[in-house]
């Protein structure tokens, strides 16, 4: 996954100010504290919308009109209808 520099550095600028970090492994772990928290909010949110996108369409899907009514005859084409066993026969 690709996240932003901007938003990492954004993130990177708010922890700075409201946490303690000295020299260069402060920044480097604390760049590492706002990837991984950047992961599991692009994670969490992109789950959510799956989840989201996956109820809309089953909600689709169950509105949609069943098969059932006037769909339940038989075509002339068809092996097991009785036209079809009729048409068969006579030849």
């Amino acid at each position: 996954m690709i996240i932003k520099k901007q938003e990492l550095e954004k993130s990177m600028d708010t922890l700075k100010s409201h946490l303690p970090i000295s020299g260069p492994e402060g920044l480097h772990e604390l760049r590492k504290i706002v990837e991984r928290f950047e992961e599991k909010i692009y994670s969490t949110a992109t789950s959510q919308m799956l989840t989201m996108e996956t109820k809309s369409f089953n909600a689709t899907t169950n509105s949609l009109p069943s098969n059932s009514a006037g769909h339940n005859k038989k075509s002339p084409n068809d092996k097991k209808s009785p036209t079809r066993k009729k048409a068969l026969r006579s030849k």
